[in-house]
């Protein structure tokens, strides 16, 4: 049960909100501490993401703007395809400590939290070799944003989590004959195991985002 507890912690960081969606703000300060773990070098292929979540479909909210301000100083803030908020990493940011404001949808509740993800989608065959390049990176990072007992309690991350747009995918053929079943929210959960023994994944679109599968 704890060890649940915490790769639900991992993944939230304590950052989800019940309200219905308007505005969102936050201290450059607060965000800066987790993010700063996408400077380092050996998580070439995963990062930390600020993503906005509709309550109802799971999938990413639509994000009407987003931008930093700091008295005078005024910046807006880029939005990503698949609906994350880029927020540049600087030190210096983290002195002035700005505000950072988020407008999403108005017509939807939408839950924000900071997710561990690839860097890139991925499309085309996926192999055991790729994926364990992926969750083992993947652990490294959670096991970095749970702090000083993440040794004690660090999830076990045995395979991503696939998540694409709508209804684009219904399932995904692997290159021994079995199907990776894609849920209503568009998710598809992928395992190690899966691929063990040269089997082959085929993504004939590619993901929205990657997530960890983590063992429960």
């Amino acid at each position: 049960m704890r060890r649940g507890m915490m790769a639900s912690a991992l993944l939230l960081m304590g950052l989800c909100s019940s309200v219905y969606a308007q505005e969102y703000r936050f201290t450059y300060s607060k965000l800066y501490p987790p993010l700063k773990h996408n400077l380092d070098a050996e998580h070439s292929d995963v990062k930390v993401g600020l993503f906005f979540t509709n309550f109802a479909t799971k999938q990413p909210c639509a994000i009407d703007k987003a931008w930093m301000e700091k008295e005078q100083h005024f910046e807006n803030l880029s939005i990503s395809d698949n609906g994350e908020v880029n927020i540049p990493l600087d030190s210096n940011l983290r002195s002035a400590n700005p505000l950072l404001y988020v407008h999403t949808q108005q017509d939807a509740r939408c839950d924000y939290s900071l997710v561990v993800l690839t860097k890139n989608p991925l499309q085309g065959t996926v192999d055991y070799a790729e994926i364990e390049q992926v969750t083992e990176q993947m652990t490294t990072m959670l096991g970095q944003l749970g702090g000083m007992f993440s040794s004690w309690f660090a999830p076990d991350v045995i395979g991503v989590t696939l998540e694409f747009k709508g209804n684009q995918v219904s399932h995904i053929p692997l290159s021994d004959g079995r199907f990776i079943s894609v849920n209503k929210q568009g998710k598809a959960l992928l395992k190690l195991s899966d691929l063990s023994q040269g089997v082959t994944a085929q993504l004939d679109v590619p993901t929205q985002r990657v997530m960890p599968y983590i063992q429960k």
